[in-house]
């Protein structure tokens, strides 16, 4: 008798989900295929694995011995797939990174030096609010500012992110209010919505309206840039997009409390692969060669009132 990957797969998933249907979407198969391999599974060990009840499928003692055996089988499956880059002797493959999205605005600016500097790679760059799951390859970095909660994970510093007060020009000339601390009390603003509130930037905002509310209210920092850049209101923006921007108007120092040193996150399975390697050094790199933008270091005028 062989056991497969496959069958222990579908197993696993029936006795996370209790049920063929929910295991059928996490494996992305249709439930009579779940129903079949599952059947197939008990035939090949002679054993009956789920008591099939009412509401749902639960282990029989067989599928409890079953199941540490089979997550065993997970865990090496997936430490497997996070070494096979490291067969490869060349700086080449996709690279797979998450970040959020005042991150990917910076990697996008200058992903064509990237680009001129790995010719061979290429990018896929996922923007998202939570950690990607490294264990499992869901990416191969994650530039995070917070470090990994799994001291098994490894943190590269990589520098910081400064952030002040911006708005756009037109909206500054029609508000001479803008220039002064009468902002937070007489200016419209652009913020996130209370899904982010827990943002440095929305908390420190919050403090200084004292009980007034953004004019519009996002979950999104690009959109929060594109509004402020519309002139729909002030906003808190990272120096490096906007100091360059003739459409913007600094009105801040860099905010000290805001500043958000970043860290880019690997699994230690990846680390000493060639491709992860070079697009780490290249990272750090990057990060040390727009330090000052990144810092908020140049400054644009405000205009006349």
């Amino acid at each position: 008798m062989s056991l497969s990957w496959d069958d222990m797969q579908v197993f696993l998933a029936v006795a996370r989900e209790g049920n063929l249907s929910a295991a059928a979407r996490v494996l992305k198969v249709t439930q009579p295929t779940v129903g079949r391999r599952l059947k197939a599974l008990e035939e090949s060990l002679s054993a009956r694995l789920f008591d099939r009840l009412p509401h749902g499928f639960v282990p029989t003692p067989a599928g409890e011995e079953l199941l540490p055996l089979a997550e065993a089988m997970e865990q090496t499956a997936e430490a497997i797939q996070r070494r096979q880059p490291t067969l490869a002797d060349r700086v080449s493959g996709t690279i797979r990174l998450s970040v959020f999205e005042i991150a990917a605005q910076f990697l996008t600016d200058h992903l064509s030096e990237l680009q001129e500097r790995l010719p061979e790679v290429e990018f896929e760059v996922a923007i998202s609010h939570s950690n990607a799951n490294l264990s499992k390859r869901e990416a191969d970095l994650v530039l995070r500012a917070c470090l990994p909660e799994n001291p098994a994970l490894i943190a590269r510093k990589l520098g910081a992110i400064s952030y002040a007060v911006y708005g756009e020009t037109a909206l500054v000339r029609r508000n001479p209010a803008a220039q002064s601390e009468a902002r937070f009390h007489e200016c419209p603003w652009v913020g996130y919505d209370g899904d982010h509130a827990r943002f440095d930037t929305q908390i420190w905002l919050a403090k200084k309206l004292a009980g007034r509310q953004p004019v519009v209210r996002v979950n999104n920092g690009l959109v929060l840039f594109d509004s402020v850049r519309k002139g729909v209101g002030l906003g808190i923006l990272p120096c490096f997009t906007a100091d360059n921007d003739p459409s913007f108007v600094r009105l801040t120092p860099p905010i000290e409390e805001l500043e958000s040193e970043q860290h880019l996150i690997v699994h230690p399975d990846l680390r000493r692969v060639p491709l992860v390697r070079a697009v780490m050094d290249e990272l750090v790199d990057l990060f040390k060669r727009e330090a000052a933008p990144l810092t908020g270091e140049t400054r644009r005028r405000a205009p006349a009132a």
